[in-house]
This record gives structure tokens, C-alpha cells and sequence, in this order.
């Protein structure tokens, strides 16, 4: 809108001395010149809207990552587990209250997956209303863990989760149903709709929206269900966009964001139901970036330590597992513990350093696991490496009246 300006209206000033009439005529001049110019600004200023929403940055998104700062904490969302003593020299990692160690004696691999463990490239997913955990094995489908993690099998289901990758997944539970599942496939450029009977797949593929007009550039590697009839899907190793997608039926809204302008690699995909927003992992960047649903625009950048290639995040509360591939300078990598409220790191997990895990040099996803309630309440944290392909789990543990050194 124009300022005022007096004496006179916007750039236009009286002249000093003016007949009703002359001052007429200048009005008229002043309507005649300005009409075409202000038919002008209007045009350029539609343009310029038009572009910035197609092409540039929206209004207020946040584009510079804020390095997440290192704060250990004294206390965490819940009781910590009762002080055991445990035997000389067990070694731990993480710090704070967030200290783990190996349980070695669970997550068993089936035999007949062992062969395929090598090439794990995969995913985990929790079922809590039946205390279960689901990982995704290449070649092979999904493999079930339960009785806190002590049993395990190989799912019988849609032949389709066992041609390809179940690269990444998410679960949404159901009131009186099945929880819903969702899964992409990076091999085969799938993304799969089921539930926990796995016995129907419903899937989509490449999606028909103009950055895939020429049917090449599609290799969706997570999902994230936002509720029951919605979910995003990320292509992480295609052309780099995410995208709403439709449960009922399954189907793509048409609508598109990202691409490589956000990141080389958008690995992974979590909604954060705390407030209704998405998590984007970028990969090589070593970001999680907050998308605004609402706005359309990211709104919160943490930069993870540098070197730190983040995979995925699973949110528990306030916190959020970040698995990466490599950690710093190159070293094996880490599970970062983020306090998504304080905006911080809390605690680094080093399953192959601190732990000796020996197949943990690239942490290609981690879940939390709270399994019992109040005083029996155990928390894990559940994850797979890639190349060479494992599953394993941490288990928190209170180490303070220990005696050992840390």
C-alpha cells in the first residue's frame, strides 16, 4: 500500500494556488498517467509472487542449519533403572542418564535369513500394541522380534516385501484394527500399504507428477504416516522430493516438495506428532530439518556434528534416535541421542567403538523399544547396520553405583 504524504496523496503534491477547475484537470492527468503504472505494478508484483512460490524460498523458512549444542543430562523422561552392579569392566556408551549397554543375547536372526544378513540395507518399526519389533531384511521381508526381544521369526506374507528392499517403514496404529504399515522399496520403486497381517500389499509406484514425467529418477527410501488416511514419502536416492500421499485409496495427492534444492539425499521422513510436523534426515548434509505441514516450509534446521550423515530419526517424546552412516572424521558410525525440546544432543551412542559391535560401522536405522510399565519398564534402543548388514539392540542401564570406570 502507498504512504501518505502531505500535503497531497502518495507522490502526487497540490500546487499551491489552484482554480477548482485547473485542479480538476491535474486529478484527471494524475488518474490517466498512474492507471497504467499501477496496472504495471500490479502485473510485476503477481509475477513475483507467482515465482516465489513455484521456485524460491517461502516467506519465513529457515534455511542455515543451527548446530545442535552437547548437554548431558542428570535426568531423563522417566525413572532411571534400578543401580545393578554389574560385572567388572562391562563397558557402556552414551552419557548422562542416557548410558547403554550390549544385549548381545537378543534380536536372534532366524536361521533361515542368516545367508541374507550381509546385504541388510533396512529398516525397523515397533508394533506397541503387540510388543513387537519389525525389521525389514533384503531378499527376505519382514522378521518379527518379541518376548522383549528374545524370539524372533520370519514374517509369512505378500510375496512382494521379500522381491525388493524394505528400505524404510513407519507404523500407524488403529482403534478396533490392525495397525497400518508402510513401507518403501529403493530396488524395486515401491511403496507398500499393508497392515500388521502383512497379508495384502497395496502399492503405488512411480508417482505421476512432472518431475517424473520422463519415468526415470524414483527410489523412495521412507515413509511417514501423518494419521490414517495420509502419509509422506521421501526419495531419498531418486530426484530428491517428498510427497503426500493418499491411504483411501492409496494414491498421490499430485502435490511435490524438496527436491535437490534441500538436500543431495533425503534419507529418511518422521512425523513429529508433538506439533503435527515432518522430519526430514538429509543425509549428507548431517541435518534434520522441521517441514511445517500448515506453511509448506521448513521451519527448524539442527546440524548434526560435522561429518555426522543421518539416516533417519524415530521420536520418543521430546527425543529423537539420529542413526548415521559415518560419524566425524570419518570414525564408524554414531547413534545421536537429541533432546528435540531443549534442542541438544544428550548422548552419543558408539555401538562399534565403546561396544565392540563388530559389524556397527554404518548405523542405517535405530528405534526406541519401551517395553513393561513403571518400575518393570525396560528402554532399548533397537538398530541395523549396513554393509556389513546386522541387527542389534542397547539396553539403558543405571551405572552410578557401579564400580567401574566409564
Amino acid at each position: 500500500m502507498g504512504r501518505i504524504r502531505g500535503p497531497g496523496i502518495g507522490n502526487f503534491r497540490f500546487p499551491s494556488a489552484l482554480s477548482l477547475g485547473s485542479l480538476t484537470q491535474h486529478y484527471l492527468r494524475m488518474k490517466t498517467n498512474a492507471l497504467p503504472l499501477l496496472a504495471a505494478s500490479l502485473l510485476a508484483a503477481s509475477a513475483t509472487s507467482t515465482l516465489a512460490h513455484e521456485t524460491g524460498t517461502p516467506h519465513g523458512e529457515v534455511t542455515a542449519a543451527t548446530p545442535l549444542a552437547f548437554a548431558v543430562e542428570a535426568k531423563g523422561p522417566i525413572r532411571a533403572p534400578k543401580a545393578t552392579v554389574l560385572p567388572a569392566g562391562t563397558a557402556t556408551t552414551g552419557q548422562g542418564f542416557w548410558k547403554f549397554v550390549a544385549a548381545r543375547d537378543l534380536t536372534p536372526v532366524p536361521p533361515d535369513a542368516v545367508p541374507k544378513l550381509k546385504g541388510a540395507h533396512g529398516t525397523l518399526i515397533v508394533d506397541q500394541s503387540a510388543d513387537i519389533v519389525y525389521w525389514g531384511l533384503e531378499n527376505v521381508g519382514w522378521i518379527g522380534f518379541s518376548n522383549k526381544l528374545s524370539a524372533s521369526w520370519i514374517v509369512q506374507g505378500d510375496p512382494a516385501f521379500a522381491k525388493g528392499n524394505l528400505h524404510g517403514a513407519d507404523i500407524w496404529p488403529r482403534k478396533g484394527k490392525a495397525p497400518l504399515i508402510a513401507a518403501a522399496d529403493n530396488n524395486e520403486g515401491h511403496v507398500y500399504l499393508t497392515d500388521t497381517t502383512f497379508q495384502k500389499a497395496e502399492t503405488l509406484g512411480i508417482p505421476p507428477v512432472e518431475p517424473y514425467a520422463d519415468k526415470k529418477g524414483w527410489a523412495p527410501t521412507d515413509v511417514a504416516f501423518t494419521g490414517a488416511k495420509q502419509l509422506f514419502v521421501t526419495d531419498g536416492y531418486g530426484k530428491a522430493y517428498f510427497l503426500p500421499t493418499k491411504t483411501e485409496p492409496l494414491a498421490y495427492t499430485g502435490k511435490f516438495y524438496g527436491g535437490k534444492k534441500i538436500s543431495n539425499t533425503p534419507h529418511g521422513i518422521t512425523y513429529d506428532k508433538r506439533d503435527k510436523s515432518l522430519l526430514v534426515s538429509a543425509r549428507p548434509e548431517g541435518e534434520i530439518k522441521r517441514w511445517d505441514r500448515q506453511h509448506e516450509h521448513f521451519t527448524e534446521i539442527g546440524g548434526l556434528p560435522k561429518g555426522s550423515t543421518v539416516c533417519d530419526v524415530d521420536v520418543w517424546g521430546d527425543y529423537a534416535l539420529a542413526p548415521c552412516l559415518n560419524g566425524p572424521d570419518g570414525k564408524p558410525g554414531p547413534i545421536y541421542i537429541v533432546n528435540m525440546k531443549t534442542r541438544s544432543i544428550v548422548s552419543t551412542l558408539k555401538p562399534k567403538e565403546d561396544l565392540g559391535y563388530a559389524t556397527a560401522q554404518h548405523i542405517h536405522d535405530a528405534c526406541w523399544y519401551v517395553t513393561g510399565k513403571g518400575a518393570q519398564r525396560e528402554v532399548y534402543v533397537v538398530f541395523t547396520p549396513w554393509n556389513p548388514g546386522d541387527v542389534g539392540a542397547l539396553k539403558l542401564v543405571n551405572v552410578k553405583l557401579v564400580n567401574m570406570k566409564e
